[in-house]
């Protein structure tokens, strides 16, 4: 249940009281700018002003639309209000631009009742108010999907449109300035699809049965959407000449059902319609807005701060992602505004496309190649409105994060900072879910904060219902991380060493993350595992570990959003710590699924026990860690992995202790290609 909304000038008074008297319980700090930062940061935070201008001044900020194109140049002119460099970086185009006026609807007899509805983004408006009866159309080509379907739906699709068009045919006369009722539930796309899909593949102006609708006179289709979460998103327009014509209405489930059932008794019901859905000739052109804070010392080194600045346009974009890049404004300015010169360059990015595919981030990536080496760190924020509580760092990091975030520990007491040792992870590799990705395929380092809020980010996330209300009752929310966000990118810009890459991602290759202890106080490390080497021993650690179902890959770092531990769950085993070993019996419920077998225990010559952290199989489903340097192990068992983060935890791993949780981590084509099924172990054991 969210928050029940304070009005936005009592919000931002309690907010910035209780962080003015929090900060006098904290010890600041010594740097005079860090301090300046944090004092700005808990009486003068504006990071609800820069959701503000975007979200209420401009409005949906379509890739394209009048409205990203206006508030991108009003960006580029409140950073230079600040001191910084600012210029809008050239992302992409569109081939035809829209806009979006209001939108009105109600049902008109056999009684007067608003309607609750939305149009997903190039999809045609009314022609003024449109006023007609409505037909139920029976026939259901709809909810079978078009989009990456397989063969069989295909076929199915082109079945259910031709039957379809035949109902239209038989009943033209009915069609004619009438809305049509079709079947479906909305998942908040065009009826007649988006970029490159099968249903908007059609070459000429529309697909044939909305063509057909269009020649039977109809003045707009109506499909049923779920009230909760009401997703309305996009279409696509290729050209100028082939601008959709037929209204494309997402109505409220209750009143879709009400006005279906009214139809069906035989009821005229009469719905009447003003939607203003307004084109710009194309190409237009839309960009990144790039802001730097130039470094002192070391200019050509760089922290990057981002977040997305475009959004569907059914809504106003003040959750998604305005929850992400205000943040990022208000960053940059407490810096400058506290005097900050540091001695990296910062740079904060509001990306253009975020929502069409990564866009803006992946085209200011590529046009500076030189750049990625040097490029630190990353930052990037897109998820629910939330306070910083915390991040998890690779182990590499984590000294420098200690004295980074020290400001924060005791900061507000409602959201202590805790820093915690993070593994290495796998690196995205091709776009995912938000910009970051698109750094980490050029293995450049992104931290993700762990966050916390009650917000439920499936009523905002590409809703009619991403709107600044949103926003009100978390605005200490967004203060705190706005100036969380400012002390860890000054702090990391004035380094006197770069952040090293190394312990960032994984390379690639097998890997196993074993957590001991307890929930609260897990001890978790990364090995590799040798399965060029010890094949067998290897797979069978695997099937102990996986049974026939394996899991996920491993994390994707670099998303925002809600923090929080996962449930706990049953530990798999415990260990016994004696003769320089970790030694544990997993006994796990997964083993039920798969044959363990007895294996014998052969010597693998490529790994030695020559350090704390080997990783060896030592029976069918017990294993060990060193210690210590243990070379009698050499001869009698068999090692199949070393341990690359967490080595000096293992000191902490005391008898009795839970083996909490095993997780197989595959990098690269090799270690994916890897089986353990029953034909693939056979085949690996020989028999």
């Amino acid at each position: 249940m969210r928050k029940r909304a304070l009005t936005i000038a009592s919000a931002v008074f309690v907010s910035a009281a209780f962080l003015a008297g929090s900060q006098a319980k904290a010890p600041l700090p010594d740097d005079p700018v860090l301090k300046k930062i944090i004092e700005l940061g808990t009486t003068d935070n504006r990071v609800m002003t820069w959701n503000d201008y975007a979200s209420n001044r401009f409005g949906g900020r379509e890739s394209g639309s009048n409205a990203y194109n206006d508030a991108a140049e009003w960006a580029v002119w409140q950073f230079r209000q600040w001191g910084l460099e600012a210029e809008l970086d050239e992302a992409g185009q569109v081939p035809v631009g829209f806009n979006r006026g209001p939108w009105f609807g109600k049902m008109v007899k056999p009684s007067e009742k608003a309607l609750f509805f939305g149009t997903p983004s190039y999809t045609a408006g009314t022609k003024g108010v449109q006023r007609g009866p409505v037909v139920i159309l029976k026939a259901d080509p709809y909810s079978i999907p078009g989009r990456n379907a397989t063969p069989e739906n295909v076929e199915k699709k082109r079945q259910a449109v031709e039957a379809a068009m035949a109902e239209v045919k038989a009943n033209r006369d009915a069609y004619k300035d009438a809305w049509v009722l079709i079947p479906g539930e909305s998942t908040g796309f065009a009826r007649d699809g988006r970029r490159n899909t099968p249903e908007y593949a059609d070459a000429k102006l529309i697909p044939p049965l909305t063509r057909l609708m269009v020649e039977a006179g109809a003045l707009g289709t109506i499909q049923l959407s779920k009230r909760e979460p009401f997703r309305i998103l996009d279409g696509f327009v290729d050209s100028w000449e082939t601008l959709p014509v037929l209204p494309d209405i997402k109505l409220a489930e209750d009143q879709y059902s009400e006005i279906k059932a009214l139809v069906e008794k035989g009821e005229r019901v009469e719905l009447e319609f003003d939607i203003r859905n307004w084109f710009k000739m194309g190409p237009v052109k839309y960009h990144n807005v790039v802001a730097a804070l130039r470094g002192t010392t070391r200019p050509e080194e760089y922290l990057v701060v981002g977040g997305h600045f475009d959004c569907f346009s059914a809504a106003t974009g003040a959750v998604d992602d305005g929850s992400g890049f205000a943040p990022a404004m208000e960053a940059i300015r407490l810096i400058a505004a506290a005097g900050g010169r540091p001695k990296r360059s910062i740079i904060v990015i509001l990306f253009a496309a975020e929502e069409i595919g990564l866009v803006g981030s992946q085209a200011w990536l590529k046009k500076r190649p030189e750049m990625h080496s040097r490029i630190m760190m990353m930052i990037n924020r897109d998820g629910s409105p939330s306070a910083i509580i915390g991040a998890s760092v690779p182990e590499t990091w984590y000294a420098d994060f200690q004295k980074i975030t020290a400001p924060l520990v005791n900061l507000n007491p409602k959201w202590p900072f805790r820093l915690e040792r993070g593994l290495p992870r796998v690196q995205a590799t091709s776009p995912g879910g938000t910009d970051s990705s698109s750094f980490e395929m050029r293995v450049i380092p992104t931290l993700s904060f762990r966050s916390q809020t009650d917000y439920v980010y499936s009523h905002a996330w590409h809703t009619l219902y991403d709107l600044y209300s949103e926003l009100v009752p978390y605005v200490e929310h967004q203060q705190h991380t706005a100036l969380a966000t400012a002390v860890v990118v000054y702090g990391a810009a004035n380094l006197d060493r770069p952040l090293p890459r190394e312990g960032v991602y994984l390379a690639d290759g097998l890997y196993a993350e074993i957590t001991f202890g307890t929930a609260e106080a897990p001890v978790r490390v990364m090995t590799t595992l040798d399965y060029m080497n010890a094949p067998l021993q290897t797979a069978n650690f695997i099937r102990i570990v996986e049974g026939k179902s394996p899991a996920p890959a491993g994390p994707r770092g670099g998303m925002g959003g809600p923090g929080g531990r996962p449930p706990e769950i049953p530990a798999i085993g415990k260990v016994d710590v004696g003769g320089g070993l970790i030694k544990g019996l997993i006994v796990s419920e997964i083993q039920k699924s798969v044959a363990i077998a007895v294996l014998p225990m052969t010597v693998n010559a490529a790994l030695k026990h020559d350090e704390a952290g080997v990783l060896g199989v030592s029976g069918p489903n017990a294993l060990y860690l060193t210690l210590a340097k243990n070379s009698r192990l050499d001869k009698t068992s068999t090692a199949i992995g070393r341990t690359i983060a967490g080595r000096d935890l293992l000191a902490k791993v005391k008898k009795g202790d839970a083996i909490r949780g095993i997780r197989i981590v595959r990098v690269g084509r090799a270690a994916r290609d890897f089986k353990t099924d029953d034909e693939a172990f056979k085949k690996i054991a020989g028999t």
